[in-house]
């Protein structure tokens, strides 16, 4: 199945998936799950910030 078009995800953001599951946290010693800096508002912030940057002309 394809999350991304699936009306079961409709009007969902900012959320994270794995295996069309919502993900949980990232647990040591598990390849899985949401790990840490990807849920920090200051490291999206900053992101944004460079992001943009790159793309200025």
């Amino acid at each position: 199945m394809l999350l991304a078009g699936s009306p079961l995800v409709a009007g969902v953001t900012g959320r994270y998936f794995e295996d069309c599951q919502e993900a949980d946290r990232h647990r040591p010693g598990v390849r899985c799950g949401i790990a840490e800096h990807a849920l920090d508002p200051d490291r999206a912030a900053r992101l944004w910030h460079l992001s943009t940057g790159l793309l200025a002309v």
